[in-house]
């Protein structure tokens, strides 16, 4: 019979006084979204600053001007008479010329941004932190950060070089750089206008603005109409505001890939909170049997059901999101002030990711809450397990999960192919395969759990009494160890992928630059001792001396000087193994130097020294120095029989800290104006320091999907506490002490925290494999390698373990505590 008190049945009321009254039942749920949503809350803010401080960066330098004009000459004569005219024209308070460049640093790989000091004060977009700004064209300052990444100071000297020339100046003043994340993604510098525009200066601008300031008396798109009519149609000229938009659109590229990244991760935590959840109250409606068929046998019906669950979950949902924001918001605060930048909060974004917590709550209730309202009152009523809940699984549930693994393996083999779409297909194969095997880690994780506890059984009756707990309810098992696998398999993915692409990479680069070190004089021969000084650096194992010189080569109607260098056979042999010896009927070339001078590959080039001329076929090598030639000993000494010892070539010894062996080469390298330190190793160290530092950031990020997953597995351990309270004290009745039932607990703990890392690390290193080999293939790597980490994979499981047990320290005390007299009288 239906009657208006049953309509009105007070389910939110009972749900919310079951939180009430039982909280500790779902903290770890608390806890869980809390974490999601506080990771992507301080993601989503941090990145807000981040990218405003960024973007500031990019438009300080015209954020004072109204106009700017790009000139698209080089001619300093007709940029100074530009510079005059759009001075002249009506609305314009000043218009200054800011010229820059761009060069490496000698001695290093790093390259720096040189920029003219404005004369103008308010164009000087940043402060000095101390020193002075430069006075003449032998002066610079550099930014905080770029003097602290070169490790200099005010007094040292610096020696950058560009495609002209090489200049040692002396470094007079650090300006305020910013000290954000991506802070360093270039090094900046002022010069003296004079370092560009003196009469004996042959330096040229790689970029050259004219920045106008208005008197206010017009509109930015007023003034800029009226400096384009002076300007002529070939320089460009656009607002300031224009100019911004465009920069901004051009270079933040990097920082929504960083923000996609850190969402992607944050995504993967929800993910294994979400699994979590969805065990948890799938335990706690196993728990509840007979709480809920009371309600059913007084009048509530299984909407009523469903409806408290869903008002449940969403009331977790809300005080976890919460408190998440208010952990982002802290850890963005605390980001803040260590980076010294303003706290920017964009609400949209963390009021959606507050929601998508939320969500993610009331979407992982769907299916208890639906198994809840199955149970039928008479059933419910009886004296049953917790864990007698479950169906028998349907004919498309068992076939479903191993079909998405053959179809997701399928999909990789395609990605093995030479198919055009060969990414696509390896990245949804695998995809696929991987939710095929999290779907039916039911099937092969309690096997598992059986062969790993087989071991313990031996030990004694409580180990024994552990392993068929973990056993007892699969599904439970093999929920919580979902979880603990996709973070694990995540990690060590990603440790496989970055270690296999490093082999990978270090192979082809050993196949393109045979030699390890080079170290070269543009101008000038080596001081004597230079080939002793690398020798005497520990980690390289050889060095030979290479003859060097300048010569001219013509293209396209000009004629251009660069450095050759011709190594010996003694060289040859020893350091540019396994390539075969260069013959003397051709001539290798820098890649950038052909393409700059719009040389052809394969092309016949003309060489020009002080003894003669060579006419050879010229083949781009990136052995070549920046701006140079390579040639074989008799032609170099044809172009000039009296070439200086102007190079070194040096074999690292293998496994070498390329870190350390980079640093002493710079000491080396410093003092000599114009020397370029290149090689083999210096592209290794660039890739290692990349791939390290994306591993170590992902690693941290995923960090918190693991510590997720742990607190599922305190969770689940808690809760069977709950479930077996009857069960312990009759053990403790019949002589287990209260040591062995925490023993017994924390084995629980570490058979499902190592079942779920043995296979986590198995998939992580298949799946980091297959990215790496179709990463590689989309680079055009060649002999692509399998690499991994033992220590790294060791260390993953040690934590998961060790994590494992250290959650078990709270439910086996509090199963410990209870006497058996009390326990057996619960109900």
């Amino acid at each position: 019979m239906t009657t208006g008190r049953q309509t009105r049945f007070p389910m939110a009321r009972n749900a919310l006084a079951e939180l009430r009254h039982n909280p500790r039942r779902v903290v770890a749920v608390i806890v869980a979204i809390m974490i999601s949503v506080g990771y992507l809350t301080a993601s989503v803010t941090v990145l807000a600053g981040e990218t405003k401080t960024f973007e500031r960066n990019i438009i300080a330098r015209v954020s004072e001007t109204d106009v700017v004009v790009t000139a698209r000459t080089g001619d300093r004569a007709a940029q100074a008479r530009l510079v005059a005219r759009v001075r002249k024209v009506a609305g314009v308070a000043s218009a200054d010329l800011s010229l820059l460049s761009r060069g490496w640093v000698s001695g290093s790989s790093d390259w720096v941004q040189v920029q003219s000091l404005p004369d103008n004060p308010k164009l000087r977009w940043t402060d000095l932190a101390e020193g002075g700004w430069p006075a003449g064209p032998g002066d610079i300052v550099l930014g905080n950060v770029t003097a602290r990444q070169l490790n200099l100071k005010i007094g040292d000297r610096i020696t950058i070089t560009d495609k002209n020339t090489s200049a040692t100046l002396t470094i007079t003043g650090i300006t305020h750089q910013g000290d954000s994340l991506l802070s360093g993604l270039t090094l900046n510098s002022f010069v003296a206008p004079s370092f560009y525009t003196a009469a004996d200066s042959i330096r040229v601008s790689g970029q050259t603005e004219i920045l106008v300031i208005g008197d206010g008396t017009l509109s930015q798109e007023q003034l800029a109409e009226r400096v384009k009519a002076v300007a002529g149609g070939r320089d460009r000229v656009e607002t300031s505001a224009g100019m911004v938009q465009r920069l901004i659109s051009q270079r933040t590229q990097g920082v929504y890939v960083f923000q996609l990244l850190l969402l992607v991760f944050g995504a993967v935590a929800l993910l294994v909170g979400g699994i979590m959840i969805v065990n948890t109250f799938l335990i706690l409606v196993a728990q509840r049997r007979r709480q809920i068929g009371l309600l059913r046998a007084v009048g509530g019906r299984r909407d009523h059901i469903r409806r408290g669950l869903l008002v449940e979950a969403s009331a977790i949902g809300v005080i976890g999101s919460l408190l998440g924001v208010g952990l982002g918001v802290a850890l963005s605060a605390v980001v803040a002030v260590v980076l010294d930048q303003a706290l920017s909060v964009p609400a949209g974004q963390v009021i959606a990711v507050a929601v998508v917590g939320v969500a993610i709550a009331v979407l992982s209730v769907l299916v208890p809450a639906r198994r809840a309202a199955m149970i039928a009152p008479l059933e419910a009523l009886r004296t049953v397990a917790g864990d007698a809940i479950g169906h028998r699984a349907s004919l498309v549930r068992r076939a479903g999960p191993p079909a998405l693994v053959v179809l997701g393996l399928a999909g990789i083999g395609l990605g093995f192919t030479d198919t055009l779409f060969a990414l696509a297909y390896s990245i949804g194969g695998s995809f696929i395969c991987a939710v095929g095997l999290l779907a039916s880690v039911g099937s092969y994780l309690p096997p598992l759990l059986r062969a790993l506890g087989s071991t313990l059984r031996r030990t004694g009756p409580t180990a024994r009494l552990a392993t068929d707990n973990t056993l007892r309810n699969p599904g439970r098992a093999a929920a919580t160890g979902a979880a603990l696998m996709l973070a694990v398999g995540l990690v060590v993915a990603l440790q496989v992928g970055a270690e296999s692409m490093k082999a990978t990479a270090d192979h082809n680069l050993d196949a393109r630059f045979p030699v390890d070190v080079t170290v070269s004089m543009l101008t000038g021969p080596l001081p004597a001792g230079t080939v002793g000084d690398v020798a005497a650096i520990a980690g390289i194992t050889d060095a030979k001396g290479v003859r060097t010189t300048r010569v001219a080569i013509k293209a396209g109607g000009s004629s251009k000087r660069v450095l050759a260098q011709g190594p010996d056979a003694d060289a040859m042999t020893t350091l540019w193994a396994p390539r075969p010896p260069i013959t003397a009927g051709v001539v290798l070339a820098d890649p950038y130097l052909l393409e700059d001078a719009g040389i052809r590959n394969g092309s016949r080039l003309t060489v020009t020294g002080r003894s003669g001329s060579v006419t050879l076929p010229v083949r781009g090598d990136p052995l070549a120095p920046t701006e140079g030639l390579v040639v074989a000993p008799r032609v170099l000494s044809a172009l000039d029989a009296d070439a200086p010892l102007g190079a070194v070539w040096a074999k690292a010894r293998p496994g070498a800290d390329i870190t350390a062996l980079r640093s002493q080469l710079r000491t080396v390298a410093e003092p000599l104006t114009g020397a370029e330190v290149g090689g083999g190793l210096t592209a290794k160290l660039v890739y290692h320091t990349a791939m390290d530092r994306l591993l170590a950031m992902s690693t941290m990020l995923l960090a918190v999907a693991v510590l997720i997953a742990l607190v599922g597995v305190g969770n689940t351990l808690g809760l069977s506490v709950l479930e077996r309270t009857r069960e312990s004290a009759l053990l403790r009745a019949l002589g287990l002490q209260r040591r062995q039932l925490r023993w017994m607990l924390a084995i629980e703990a570490m058979l499902l925290s190592l079942a779920g890392a043995v296979v986590g690390i198995a998939a992580g290193a298949f799946f980091g494999w297959i990215g790496a080999y179709a990463v590689s293939g989309e680079l055009n790597l060649e002999n692509i390698r399998f690499a991994m980490s033992v220590p790294q994979a060791l260390g993953v499981t040690a934590v998961a373990v060790v994590a494992g047990i250290l959650a078990s320290v709270l439910p086996g005390r509090r199963a410990a505590r209870a006497t058996p007299v009390d326990s057996l009288a619960e109900t």
